[in-house]
C-alpha cells in the first residue's frame, strides 16, 4: 500500500499539471479560434493518431515490462523499432496529402504533409516514460512529464495567438510535443544501463500493437465519422464534451501503478487481495464522476462559454469514470502476459465501439457517439470480470 500510495502521489501530481496543460490549450482554443478550425484540426490529430498504430504503440507497455524485471538495455532495442515502423506512419500520411493535393485542398494537404514529417519521431521519443514507469521512478517520470507538457503547451498556445492558420497550428502541435519528448528521452537515455536486453519484448510488444489496434481505431474514428456526417463544428463540440472526461480518467492512476508491481509477481497468490483492493476504488471512482456531472455546467460556462452545447454530452460521458477501477484488474492479464484475454478484450470491444460508431453517428450525431462510448464500456466491464475470475 505505501508504493502504491507514493506512485499515486506522482502520478497524480503528474497528471494534474498535464490536465492543466491541456487545459489552457483548450481555453485558448475555445476563446481564440473558430469551431471550423478547430474541428479540423480534432480531425488530422484523429487521422495521424490512426496512422500512428504502425510505429508500434504495444512497445510502451512490453518495454514498462522488460525494464521492471532488468532488461533496461532493451529501450534502444524498442526506440529503432519504433522509428522503423513509424516510417510506414509517415507513408501513409504523405499519400493521404496526395489525395488532398489532387483534389486541391490545399490546406489539409499541407497539414498532412506536416504530420508525415513528424509522425515517427513524436512516437518514439515518448518511449521515455515506458522506461522510467519500469524502473517505478514515478518522481521522476512525472517530473519530466509535467515539463514536457508545459513547454509543448507554452509553444502551440503561442502559435494559436499568433494565427488561425490550420497548417501553422498543426505544425505548432507536432513540433512542439516532439522537441519536448526529444529533451526528456535524451536526459533518460543517458540513465540506461547496458545490462539485460530482451528480444522478447519486441515480439510481445508487437503483438500488444495488434490488439490495439480496434482500440486506437476506436478512439479516434468517431471525430472522423463525425467529421464526414456533421462537419468540422460537431466536431469540435463533441471533442470539448469528451476531452475534460478523459484528462480526469487519466489522473486516476490505477492501471499505471499497477502493471510494474503486478508483473514481478504471481497474480493467481494475490488474486483475492487484487479484487478487494478493486472494490475499494470505486470508492474513488463514483463520487468523481458524480461531482463533475454537478460541476459541469458551471464549469463550461466559465472556461468554454463557446461551447455550452457541449455540456449535456460531457455529463452523460461522464458515467465511464464509473467504470475505471475494471483497467487496475485487466492489468493482470499484461503482467500475466495472458495473450489470449488480451487479444479477445483489445479486438471485442473497440470493434464494438467501432460498428457502433458507424451504425449511431449517422442516424443521431454527436448523441450517437455518446452512446457508442457508453455501451462498449459497459460490455468491457463485464468480460473484464469474467476473464479475471478465470485467472
Amino acid at each position: 500500500m505505501v508504493y502504491f500510495f507514493e506512485g499515486s502521489v506522482w502520478w497524480i501530481l503528474g497528471r494534474i499539471f498535464s490536465f492543466l496543460a491541456s487545459f489552457l490549450i483548450l481555453v485558448v482554443f475555445g476563446r481564440f479560434v473558430p469551431k471550423e478550425i478547430f474541428g479540423a484540426y480534432q480531425y488530422i490529430l484523429s487521422m495521424a493518431a490512426i496512422f500512428g498504430i504502425f510505429a508500434l504503440p504495444g512497445l510502451d507497455a512490453a518495454l514498462i515490462r522488460a525494464v521492471a524485471r532488468g532488461a533496461e538495455k532493451t529501450t534502444f532495442l524498442a526506440f529503432k523499432e519504433k522509428i522503423k515502423f513509424g516510417s510506414i506512419a509517415s507513408l501513409i500520411s504523405l499519400f493521404v496529402a496526395g489525395w488532398y493535393f489532387f483534389h486541391q485542398n490545399f490546406i489539409l494537404a499541407i497539414s498532412f504533409l506536416i504530420v508525415a514529417v513528424f509522425l515517427p519521431f513524436i512516437n518514439a521519443f515518448n518511449l521515455y516514460l515506458a522506461f522510467w514507469q519500469g524502473k517505478k521512478r514515478f518522481d521522476l517520470q512525472n517530473k519530466y512529464f509535467i515539463y514536457h507538457n508545459f513547454l509543448a503547451a507554452f509553444l502551440l498556445i503561442l502559435i494559436i495567438f499568433l494565427t488561425e492558420n490550420l497548417p501553422l497550428i498543426v505544425f505548432a502541435y507536432f513540433f512542439a510535443f516532439t522537441l519536448a519528448e526529444a529533451m526528456f528521452f535524451k536526459i533518460t537515455i543517458k540513465n540506461v544501463s547496458d545490462k539485460g536486453e530482451d528480444r522478447e519484448t519486441i515480439s510481445f510488444g508487437k503483438h500488444l500493437t495488434l490488439m490495439a489496434i480496434p482500440g486506437s481505431i476506436s478512439a479516434q474514428i468517431d471525430n472522423v465519422i463525425l467529421w464526414q456526417f456533421a462537419g468540422p463544428i460537431q466536431v469540435a463540440i463533441y471533442v470539448f464534451a469528451l476531452r475534460v472526461v478523459e484528462r480526469i480518467s487519466e489522473i486516476i492512476p490505477f492501471s499505471a501503478l499497477a502493471l510494474p508491481k503486478l508483473s514481478q509477481r504471481e497474480v493467481k497468490k494475490i488474486k483475492k487481495g487484487l479484487f478487494e483492493k478493486f472494490l475499494k476504488l470505486f470508492l474513488i471512482s463514483i463520487p468523481s464522476a458524480l461531482i463533475y456531472i454537478l460541476i459541469c455546467p458551471y464549469f463550461f460556462k466559465i472556461f468554454f462559454p463557446a461551447y455550452l452545447a457541449s455540456v449535456p454530452y460531457s455529463q452523460i460521458l461522464a458515467l465511464v469514470l464509473i467504470f475505471s477501477p475494471l483497467s487496475f484488474l485487466a492489468t493482470s492479464f499484461l503482467a500475466e502476459m495472458k495473450k489470449r484475454e488480451l487479444y479477445i478484450l483489445n479486438f471485442s470491444t473497440p470493434s464494438l465501439k467501432i460498428i457502433l460508431f458507424f451504425i449511431l453517428i449517422p442516424i443521431f450525431g454527436i448523441w450517437g457517439a455518446v452512446f457508442s462510448i457508453l455501451i462498449s464500456q459497459i460490455f468491457y466491464s463485464f468480460l473484464t470480470l469474467y476473464f479475471f475470475k478465470k485467472i
